[in-house]
């Protein structure tokens, strides 16, 4: 287990709170960055699709942005969601990582279940959601629709919760699957490939072809994503890497979790798991009319 030790005392404030700016501008400097700077290749991939609802959010329009966001995914008008919440209190430089992610599990009280405090120091705010699989066309619940807390100060190597991969340039909350992104990127590579859905193709040769590929690019968009990962961090204070095997990764917060309070190194699965474990059940449905679950899909991060 690695606990990174900081400073307790530390915590950055400008001289004066800055002002609040308008909104549009803050959905500006947001866009900007989702369109050259954002890390995350998968979600830049939705980004660009036109599949990344962004909304400007407060406490009492969450749940209304939730619901939203839940009405277009099954119509494919979106796959992940950002709430960006404009308080010049958490601007950059006006407060340190556990204040902003303590301010942001507060914003999020009225879809959770567990109390802001817990979700500050480690809970997870995830959401179960009945969607139509994109890849079986079979209704199923997935289960791993997870909020999760990403601040500016999370740049900020002095904070005692130095985490670029948490970074944003405005407090936000991102809510998305890794199971339904990946199901709708197969959907979309199966349309690209063939014209058609999936679940529309009887040579069961054929769709297991494209599921093998289908991993192997989802574990390509995610070594991409961790290799920017690293150019941004100092790994000497936030460990940041694949493991040899290229089956884990390692990063300092756990995942599930919406935000904690403490830095620990934990070990995730990369697509080669946990897609891999997916793109099976898949072929269990078309070659054994086996029910589909989307459900479990996903596996908890441990610690190392």
């Amino acid at each position: 287990m690695l606990v990174k030790q900081y400073e307790d005392s530390f915590c950055p404030k400008s001289e004066a709170q800055p002002r609040e700016k308008p909104q549009s501008m803050v959905l500006d400097e947001i866009n900007a960055w989702m369109t050259s700077k954002l890390p995350c290749v998968a979600g830049k991939r939705e980004y660009r699709l036109g599949r990344y609802m962004i909304s400007n959010a407060s406490k009492a329009t969450v749940p209304n942005i939730l619901t939203e966001y839940l009405a277009k995914l099954p119509r494919n008008r979106a796959v992940a969601c950002l709430m960006v919440f404009n308080n010049p209190a958490h601007y950059e430089g006006s407060s340190d990582v556990g204040q902003t992610f303590r301010f942001l599990a507060d914003q999020m009280a009225l879809i959770s279940d567990v109390s802001s405090e817990r979700l500050a120091n480690g809970a997870a705010l995830s959401k179960s959601v009945e969607l139509r699989c994109p890849v079986t066309n079979q209704v199923t619940v997935f289960d791993d629709f997870e909020c999760i807390a990403f601040c500016p100060q999370s740049a900020d190597k002095r904070d005692r919760l130095y985490d670029p991969l948490m970074y944003a340039p405005y407090p936000c909350v991102n809510i998305s699957s890794d199971t339904y992104a990946f199901s709708r990127f197969v959907a979309d590579s199966a349309q690209t490939a063939w014209g058609k859905m999936v679940f529309e193709e009887k040579d069961l040769a054929r769709v297991a072809k494209l599921l093998d590929v289908c991993v192997q690019r989802w574990q390509r968009i995610a070594k991409a994503t961790i290799g920017n990962f690293i150019a941004i961090t100092d790994t000497s204070l936030c460990p940041v890497h694949i493991s040899n095997d290229e089956k884990h990764w390692i990063a300092a917060h756990k995942d599930p979790a919406f935000a904690e309070q403490i830095k620990e190194a934990h070990q995730h699965e990369l697509p080669v798991v946990y897609a891999r474990r997916i793109a099976d059940r898949w072929l269990d449905f078309f070659a054994h009319d086996k029910s589909y679950q989307a459900t479990g899909a996903a596996r908890a991060g441990v610690l190392v």
